[in-house]
């Protein structure tokens, strides 16, 4: 069996936690494995399919029940636990790991959501605190249009939620990246965009205005603060470089591609670890790892079946990562690409590089906003009609302006002089402020969409196939009865 379709047994065995009501009992998940075996026994290619599928919904299922067990055993009364803290914003929102239940150890430790009190200490992360708190399973809204937390902090493998009774700090140290933060803090704490920056820098998003967060959902530019592809891409892609540029004085005989392709995936997995290592970073890691076996294996891989490998290897990593709504988004926007550049390419031409670049740019965004309708549709409820615009100036700036400055200062923050880095923040910071200026000259962009428009959503596909095998000319009839069962809803 190839790679690929183990990938997709992969997929289509986890994918009905999308769905699932109730998790399968213990002994249904003993029964499904032993019908498994069963029919891994025929030697027929569907019957192993079928059984890696099983399989593949089993470890989902067992992944799911780990998470949720912290729900059933954790919420009825008082508990003596030692918390770990991940994540605060100095007040009274916390996030952590609780590492042991009544002097146990718990692997692996649940995360919580704390809210609503004051520590007793200025509380950073990587500290630990031994508290008696009372938690609560994390709640979702019922209405379909609004954010669903519950599935949210599954996602994030924060089941739980509450308060603590009493607090006291066990291990004051903090992390060497919250000291880090710490201190980076301190020296932009003069400079108006401060909170964007460690953003965009460091993965903290806590202290970003809701007027910042509002705007940049209206404009479909909320992806640029996510520390996904964007960055540790960038971050993979400088590591690449300086081995690269280490090669040219190297002898000949110790050139070759395939140490710069592992030193930018540890780049990528030192930038994301430098960032949390939040859930978006390590699946782009998981993504990033699987795409560089692949190129090691010395195979030629088509795009579609690289797509496959890294989703089903984020899946196995996080069979939880289903419930993900950036996982969806950033895998569909890449089938979409490839399906976009697959069947309307960029038309060649004699252009200048910078005309061509614009006009490649502007070609990408165009795609995006046509393919991704049906998703955002889906999940928001509406789309952005200034989002081409919006990203046409937004992306170029943050990637190679804002971002290589950003990750410029924090390298200088370790070795360089203050003027110096200074200067390089306080640069990172006009942009950000000539930006946003920009941003908020848009008229209002956001047009609320409902279901019925699910269907006119799947136009831009269907049309592309119709367009590239002149479908439109061999089955003109099936085209026109396509078109109206697409508009069936508003029929009515």
């Amino acid at each position: 069996m190839r790679l690929p379709q183990l990938a997709g047994c992969v997929i289509i065995g986890i994918l009905p936690l999308l769905w699932l009501p109730v998790l399968p009992g213990r002994w249904v998940i003993w029964g499904l494995m032993a019908l498994a075996l069963l029919i891994a026994q025929c030697r027929r290619r569907p019957a192993q399919y079928a059984a890696l599928i099983t399989l593949f919904f089993v470890w989902g299922a067992l992944s799911a029940g780990e998470v949720l067990w912290p729900t059933e055993r954790l919420t009825d009364r008082n508990r003596q636990v030692d918390v770990e803290l991940t994540a605060t914003d100095g007040q009274t929102t916390h996030q952590g790991k609780i590492i042991r239940l009544d002097g146990r150890r718990l692997f692996p430790a649940p995360g919580i959501s704390l809210y609503g009190s004051y520590l007793p200490e200025t509380p950073c992360a990587g500290q630990v605190w031994a508290m008696t708190l009372r938690a609560r399973p994390v709640h979702g809204q019922l209405n379909d249009g609004g954010f669903d937390s519950q599935r949210h902090a599954l996602s994030q493998h924060r089941p739980l939620t509450g308060r603590f009774i009493t607090a006291d700090v066990r291990v004051r140290t903090c992390s060497l990246r919250a000291r880090y933060l710490a201190s980076l803090n301190q020296m932009l704490n003069a400079l108006p965009w401060q909170s964007v920056m460690l953003g965009l820098g460091m993965g903290e998003r806590l202290a970003i205005p809701r007027e910042i967060k509002t705007l940049m959902q209206e404009t479909g530019t909320s992806h640029l603060m996510a520390i996904s592809g964007l960055h540790i891409a960038l971050g993979a892609s400088l590591g690449w470089l300086l081995l690269r540029g280490v090669q040219f004085f190297l002898p000949c005989r110790w050139l070759g591609w395939r140490a710069p392709l592992l030193v930018g995936l540890a780049s990528a997995i030192f930038y994301a670890g430098l960032t949390g290592m939040q859930p978006p970073a390590l699946r782009t890691c998981v993504a990033l790892a699987a795409g560089c076996a692949l190129r090691l294996s010395g195979k030629r891989w088509s795009p579609w079946q690289l797509w496959v490998c890294c989703i089903g290897a984020i899946l196995f990593a996080d069979p939880l990562a289903v419930l993900s709504e950036s996982l969806w988004l950033s895998a569909f926007a890449v089938a979409a690409l490839i399906f976009w550049y697959q069947l309307a390419p960029m038309p060649g031409g004699k252009r200048s590089g910078l005309l061509r670049q614009s006009l490649a740019l502007c070609h990408l965004q165009i795609g995006l906003m046509f393919l991704l309708a049906p998703l955002q549709i889906a999940l928001f409820h509406g789309i952005s009609l200034t989002s081409v615009l919006a990203n046409l100036i937004a992306v170029p700036l943050v990637t190679f302006v804002v971002v290589p400055l950003i990750l410029t200062a924090m390298f200088l923050h370790l070795c360089a002089p203050f003027i110096i880095e200074m200067a390089v923040w306080q640069s990172a910071d006009r942009v950000l402020a000539a930006l946003f200026w920009f941003l908020r000259q848009l008229p209002p962009g956001w047009l609320a969409l409902d279901a019925r428009w699910l269907g006119i959503s799947l136009l831009p596909w269907l049309a592309l196939i119709v367009w590239r095998f002149h479908a439109w000319r061999t089955l003109p009839a099936f085209c026109l009865a396509l078109l109206g069962l697409l508009s069936w809803p508003f029929w009515r």
